[in-house]
């Protein structure tokens, strides 16, 4: 039986790759800073003897020891990461605090570089296995009021070419997944704040951004939990430095 940890996994695409694998047979471990959406999804799951919540910020390297060694003494041993965790903040490089840039070079780079530092040596100790790094449409197109994020999930496609090289030795095999716009609390949080400077009801930005697909609506965590499911598991064996789009279509516009 395989063992998965998950940064961020309380909500979203996070928690929709906890039940995706869970419901595949793994033992997953998993860590957030929200502990009572964690809560909600371990009481939604029944079996609970092969999942385990640790409370943590990525932010905090020491956080992210304590969960990845708590999932190893439970499981026996680690066979994948999803760096899953991250924020989105509105900017651009005119208006942008050195706090706020801070916030999100920390959560989205540190924080996955600190979750693959504590989690890849327990993969190579296994013998081998799978990283997959939510990455995101920005690796291939910009978008207005996004420096901060665009610049660190810029990185995060970087890190995964780098490391697919550097851990291929290893049996370690290294995925971005590249979503684009997904309804999730982040996109709905981010929405919300754009709703209050803009005085716009909220409705209208989810009707313009739904208008931009094809099929009329944009993606959900269900679909993307399927594609890191697909990267984190045997299935994907021949698929390492890559970077997958699951965006509807709109970056081939």
């Amino acid at each position: 039986m395989k063992t998965i940890f998950i940064t961020g996994g309380a909500t979203g695409i996070g928690a929709a790759s906890v039940r995706k694998f869970i419901a595949e047979g793994w033992q997953v471990g998993f860590m957030d800073i929200n502990v009572d959406e964690a809560m909600k999804l371990t009481g939604g799951i029944d079996d609970n003897d092969r999942l385990l919540f640790v409370e943590g910020n990525t932010r905090n390297r020491e956080y992210i020891h304590r969960a990845v060694s708590a999932t190893v003494k439970k499981f026996g041993q680690l066979d994948s990461v999803f760096a899953n965790a991250g924020i989105h903040r509105r900017d651009t490089l005119l208006d942008i605090s050195d706090e706020e840039l801070d916030l999100v070079i920390d959560t989205n780079i540190y924080g996955t570089v600190n979750t693959l530092r504590e989690a890849v040596p327990y993969i190579i100790k296994a013998g081998g296995g799978s990283v997959v790094i939510n990455a995101s449409d920005q690796w291939y197109i910009g978008k207005a009021h996004s420096f901060a994020y665009g610049l660190t999930k810029g990185a995060l496609g970087q890190i995964t070419r780098s490391l697919s090289i550097d851990l291929g030795e290893y049996g370690i095999r290294v995925n971005a997944i590249c979503p684009g716009t997904i309804h999730t609390p982040l996109v709905d949080n981010l929405f919300e704040k754009f709703s209050k400077i803009e005085n716009k009801p909220v409705e209208e930005y989810w009707a313009e951004e739904n208008a931009l697909f094809s099929r009329g609506k944009v993606g959900t965590p269900d679909e993307v939990a399927e594609l890191v499911y697909f990267l984190a598991s045997d299935k994907s064996s021949f698929c390492t430095g890559g970077h997958y789009l699951i965006d509807g279509g709109l970056v081939a516009r």
